[in-house]
């Protein structure tokens, strides 16, 4: 009777170690970060780099990678998202300076907001890009926008605007402490009407 229960501990005490040796199996790890870098062009970021310390990633809470693999698709399924979009005309004599506010909330929880200031001829009907002001009010990650190329489509008269910007995560893994994320962000704006629209894309 005594060798049976030894036997039972045994085999419970070995299941026990199994279950630990999986769950810090390493290759399961690399699954996982391989999968954000299939899915998303994730790549590692070394402290190292300028934008580590322009933007303060450090500050940055630590999240896992599976919450980070959580909030990119939330995002890249625009899940529950809210849009809106303004514009602001101000008149000055011989231009007009034209403010394009863009905002989105996804998931009721992850907010950003870009603008777009402009100038208007009025002798010439050209609109002139001037500037742009980013900001992400998620305080998981960092929304780091790089800056607006400017064109305008002779065929209907619009101005488009795209950006390389970037997501950055603190993530908890060893190894993969920071982790930078592609996104494009394009806007147009139509002189015509003041009517802008803009989409971002994983």
């Amino acid at each position: 009777m005594k060798s049976s229960i030894l036997f039972v501990a045994v085999l419970f005490m070995l299941s026990m170690t199994a279950c630990i040796a999986y769950d810090n199996d390493p290759m399961e790890q690399v699954e996982t970060i391989n999968s954000l870098t299939s899915s998303y062009g994730a790549r590692s970021l070394a402290t190292t780099d300028q934008a580590f310390k322009k933007l303060h990633l450090e500050e940055l809470p630590s999240i896992s990678i599976e919450e980070a693999c959580n909030i990119l698709s939330n995002l890249k399924a625009h899940t529950q998202s809210e849009k809106h979009c303004a514009v602001k005309e101000n008149p000055h004599g011989d231009h007009e300076d034209v403010d394009i506010t863009m905002d989105e909330t996804i998931g009721h929880k992850y907010i950003f907001t870009i603008q777009l200031h402009m100038q208007k001829d009025y002798k010439t009907d050209v609109v002139y890009y001037k500037s742009y002001e980013a900001n992400c009010s998620a305080n998981t990650f960092e929304w780091y926008i790089k800056g607006f190329s400017f064109s305008t489509d002779n065929a209907t008269g619009n101005n488009k605007f795209e950006s390389p910007s970037f997501l950055y995560f603190k993530i908890l893994d060893e190894g993969y402490n920071y982790i930078q994320v592609p996104v494009t962000v394009k806007g147009t704006y139509c002189p015509a009407n003041n009517k802008a629209e803009f989409t971002y894309t994983l």
